[in-house]
């Protein structure tokens, strides 16, 4: 299988800017239906732009009728994203950029240095560099925080 390498230009993930970026997508497969404005990467996907990077089995890609704007970006399955310090993993993850909401579901595990936090679901507020985390009715959320003593 050959991979297909396709620069596309979209809205940077964690950013407040609303130039649009370049970003790198490398997948096995891309399918583009034009009519519905979506392109679909799939099969070992991992998308780049600047430190910013997204691993999947699948990303959509949903762009605005005119397609000058990205309305959302969809990853599934073995969702891995690490942006610096950050690594979220999850089985599902959603951009929505005209409201600048990521939202990450399903196992999800929230790393940065040592910390880590398990739950169930992850709604990230870029804007605002606010968190809301939360597991389902039976479960709860954990979160090992580790702080170090100064000698």
């Amino acid at each position: 299988m050959f991979k297909n390498i396709f620069p596309i230009f979209l809205l940077f993930f964690f950013s407040n800017e609303v130039i649009a970026k370049q970003i790198e997508i490398t997948s096995d497969k891309l399918e583009i239906l034009r009519v519905d404005n979506i392109s679909i990467f799939s099969g070992n996907v991992h998308a780049k732009e600047n430190d910013l990077e997204i691993w999947s089995e699948k990303l959509i890609v949903t762009s605005s009728e005119d397609q000058k704007q990205i309305k959302e970006i969809n990853a599934r399955d073995n969702v891995k994203i690490l942006k610096e310090e950050l690594t979220i993993i999850g089985n599902q993850a959603r951009y929505d950029t005209l409201n600048n909401i990521l939202t990450v579901i399903g196992r999800v595990e929230v790393i940065q240095n040592e910390n880590t936090i398990l739950c169930d679901e992850i709604i990230v507020d870029l804007e605002n560099s606010s968190s809301i985390m939360k597991s389902e009715i039976n479960k709860r959320v954990e979160a090992l925080i580790i702080t170090k003593n100064k000698d």
